[in-house]
């Protein structure tokens, strides 16, 4: 007997600890009645374990209780939103134009690169065109302990982000680095600093939210146009300009041989909700809406309704949000995909989830059973009867749509039955 008590042992592992010592005395139990062959019947443990673990599994779910499923799809809809505005690419999408009449600003590029030579800055600057009233430059530079850009003494002019006024070199630093390298003194502006052997007065210090271009500084070291004219020939940076006239229609345009992009954010809104329409059309076509025969009853209709409406509503954000933050990490070009695939899969498990629940309770039913044969199907009903743990009804689910049985239907219990499962 102890290779059969091994395998029983063995099988044992993957019953649920709550029911492993009563499933495996149970086997044990029925052990004593076979004579012949008893390791071969014992084999059979292991299917028996498998069916008790997935039957359990799906009595115990978390999502089973319909408070349950709101409260889990609620935080996940927190936890895809709180992402969002964590990560970058979402966070830029999302939040508006830390600047002053963003639309009217933006960034100038050459020959297909973000950046553009001193040279060609210059010379388009002497020559300010009608089209722009303003226009900066700015260029990154590591220095020893902190990220310094030096920039266009009217950089924060043109942002429309207010800094102290001067003559000579200023510095403006981050809150980050106020608080990091100067340990948050709060008589630091119009103090005189070194900065790569230049004496300049800090002008100020703003929220590190403030800056929305690219390059990620901790301080600009604002100089005169002169001190920009004699950087090295090709040296490269950003260019940045305030337009003279009303913006064009598209957020990128060429102005001569420069590419002009505009820094005012279109939002998500609309592209979402049009992914949206499309994937709704989508389901139209590929996925039936029928949730099934039930008699009526206006109060659990309404309930039932009402719960599929909070699912409903709580996927839209998941998938919009969540669609963000997976584009954040494989690339912008997911956004559209992910806004259509994502709304196709969450509505698609709201109708099966609403289908497998009770109409009363709203628990999710349990206890599958396989009715009838298959060679009664035109003759009598076949499919899968599943019951509501809390008594309320049966659902039965044909396995082939039949004159009968169409669509799955559900048969409420008499209040006789509630003794069965108190």
């Amino acid at each position: 007997m102890t290779l059969p008590l091994a395998i029983l042992r063995t099988a044992a592992l993957l019953v649920p600890g709550e029911y492993r010592a009563a499933w495996l005395a149970e086997w044990r139990s029925e052990l004593w009645y076979v004579r012949r062959n008893p390791a071969a019947f014992c084999t059979g443990a292991f299917r028996d374990a498998l069916w008790v673990r997935r039957n359990r599994a799906a009595a115990s779910a978390r999502l089973q209780s319909p408070v349950h499923c709101i409260l889990f799809l609620a935080a996940l809809a927190a936890v895809s939103v709180l992402l969002a505005f964590r990560l970058p690419l979402p966070r830029a999408l999302l939040l508006p134009s830390p600047y002053r009449d963003a639309r009217n600003l933006v960034m100038i590029s050459s020959g297909g690169s973000s950046r553009m030579a001193v040279d060609q800055y210059l010379s388009l600057a002497q020559r300010i065109p009608y089209r722009f009233r303003g226009m900066a430059f700015y260029r990154p530079v590591k220095a020893a302990h902190m990220s310094v850009a030096l920039a266009s003494d009217n950089l924060f002019e043109l942002l429309g982000v207010p800094v102290a006024a001067g003559s000579g070199a200023r510095l403006v630093l981050t809150r980050e680095a106020w608080r990091t390298y100067f340990h948050g003194d709060p008589h630091i502006e119009g103090r005189m600093l070194d900065v790569g052997g230049q004496t300049a007065t800090v002008a100020g210090v703003i929220p590190g939210g403030l800056w929305d271009l690219p390059g990620r500084m901790d301080a600009w070291l604002l100089v005169d146009q002169a001190r920009i004219a004699h950087l090295p020939s090709g040296t490269e940076g950003y260019v940045l300009a305030r337009l003279g006239t009303p913006p064009p229609a598209a957020p990128r345009w060429n102005f001569e041989s420069f590419e002009c992009a505009s820094l005012a954010k279109g939002g998500v809104l609309l592209p979402y909700l049009l992914t949206t329409l499309l994937s709704v059309l989508f389901l139209v076509a590929t996925t039936t809406f029928s949730l099934g025969e039930y008699p009526a009853n206006r109060a659990v209709r309404h309930r039932r309704w009402i719960f599929f409406g909070l699912k409903a509503a709580l996927l839209l954000p998941v998938v919009c949000f969540g669609s963000l933050d997976v584009a954040s990490v494989v690339g912008a070009g997911f956004q559209a995909h992910g806004f259509i695939v994502g709304t196709i899969v969450a509505m698609r498990w709201a109708l099966a989830d609403q289908r497998r629940r009770c109409p009363v309770c709203l628990r999710v039913l349990s206890n599958p059973t396989r009715i009838g044969g298959p060679s009664h199907v035109f003759l009598e009903w076949y499919g899968t009867e599943l019951i509501c743990v809390q008594g309320h009804g049966l659902l039965y689910v044909p396995e082939i749509p039949t004159s009968c049985y169409s669509t799955q239907r559900w048969q409420y219990l008499d209040p006789s039955w509630s003794t069965l499962f108190s």
